[in-house]
């Protein structure tokens, strides 16, 4: 499987966009059960205690550089434990109520550290990519990314990221969902019919 993770990139066509049908679908499904995640006092407290611990730029390449290297080929100890933290143990619960739709869920602070996360991820810092940065830069209360072939979570999927607000509307952070595209828009369908 690695192997194919680490090929399937040449395989695929180029990323493509959603269309506005298809995103009001997963909208539709998901957008009023994130919101009551993003209330949770304990994921804004979380937030806020990273955010003030902020590190520099070169120690978060320096974590995300080793994250990713070990996680290829042996489970990073940084990883391992964060998925047993207990907020991520509430995000994986909440999203194991979609039933494979939700592939994965990564909450980051404001300068895009992983802070809890439902399952390994491939990296560590989210801050260089666009379901980090693009949410800070639009009016809209959630961001929909390219959709791509994901090695973490093996699937072809849509990152939707979510702001995290404090109680002064201010932007702390990032809520990221991992979305099976297949399976999301085939459920919606489904209900539909």
């Amino acid at each position: 499987m690695q192997q194919f993770d680490e090929n399937i990139n040449t395989c695929a066509q180029a990323p493509f966009l959603l269309s506005k049908s298809e995103e009001k679908q997963m909208l539709d499904r998901l957008y009023s059960s994130a919101k009551t995640l993003l209330n949770l006092p304990s994921l804004i407290e979380q937030v806020q205690i990273s955010n003030e611990a902020p590190l520099s730029e070169p120690e978060i390449k320096k974590r995300d550089q080793l994250w990713i290297k070990e996680s290829k080929h042996v489970e990073h100890a940084d990883g391992l434990a964060m998925p047993d933290l207990p907020l991520s143990k509430v995000l994986k619960k909440w999203q194991s109520q979609f039933k494979g739709i939700v592939t994965e869920l990564i909450l980051t602070d404001s300068q895009g550290k992983n802070i809890a996360i439902s399952k390994l991820t491939s990296d560590y810092w989210q801050g260089d990519e666009n379901k980090f940065t693009k949410i800070f830069k639009q009016p809209k209360d959630y961001h929909f990314d390219s959709v791509t072939y994901d090695a973490s979570t093996h699937h072809f999927q849509v990152q939707l990221s979510f702001p995290v607000l404090d109680d002064n509307n201010s932007h702390i952070g990032v809520l990221i969902l991992g979305v099976d595209v297949e399976k999301a828009l085939h459920s919606s369908n489904e209900k539909s019919n």
